[in-house]
């Protein structure tokens, strides 16, 4: 059996957030390429879909990596849900943008 050590938390890196406000919620979020503090769920998602492009992905595909991250999303900022369902024409494309912006903050390319 191989034994295999985590890697050590640096306290020196403290993972820049991004910040995102949509409506009345403020998102403190990690940067997407920060593995230390991306919650696994996100990175899984994110491996899966940059492994084939977006542009290669399924409509079904699309549709799984925008419910993780909306999970996620809404899990960390309750208050999301309450705006997305309250003040968005177009629940779909809103969710988009936000990821979208994520990526922009993250200096990632929002279509990888």
């Amino acid at each position: 059996m191989t034994n295999i050590t985590p890697t050590a938390i640096s306290d020196e890196f403290e993972g820049r957030p991004v910040h995102i406000q949509y409506g009345g919620v403020k998102m403190d979020l990690p940067r997407l390429d920060d593995s230390a503090h991306l919650p696994t769920s996100v990175i899984i998602i994110g491996m899966a879909a940059v492994s084939r492009g977006w542009k290669n992905l399924t409509q079904e595909e699309k549709i799984n990596f925008m419910a993780a991250i909306l999970a996620y999303l809404t899990r960390e900022y309750p208050l999301l849900e309450h705006e997305l369902d309250h003040k968005s024409g177009d629940k779909i494309k809103d969710i988009g943008l936000i990821i979208d912006a994520w990526a922009v903050e993250s200096k990632a390319d929002p279509k990888a």
